[in-house]
């Protein structure tokens, strides 16, 4: 079973394409195995679709700061302006 811990505030899940709440979600899990807990941790980590159970679950993490390619994050473009 998933902890409320482990549903952060930047994620949203959908269960079908219907919005689901985190309290809806801790109750469907208790349901899963030991490895599809193990999965959807993975993907509540990174966003993304995963099927469990004939379910289809979709999840999407809103972040506040970027990323780049190697996981760090981005800091603001400067841009200069070209010299005349």
């Amino acid at each position: 079973m998933l902890s409320k811990q482990s549903i952060r505030k930047e994620v949203t899940i959908y269960l079908e394409g219907e919005l689901i709440s985190k309290e809806e979600m801790l109750e469907i899990s208790k349901d899963f195995s030991e490895g599809e807990l193990k999965h959807f941790r993975k993907i509540l980590q990174q966003g993304g679709k995963i099927r469990v159970q004939n379910s289809l679950f979709e999840i999407k993490r809103k972040e506040y700061k970027f990323r780049n390619s190697r996981g760090d994050y981005e800091s603001p473009a400067i841009i200069k302006k070209p010299e005349e």
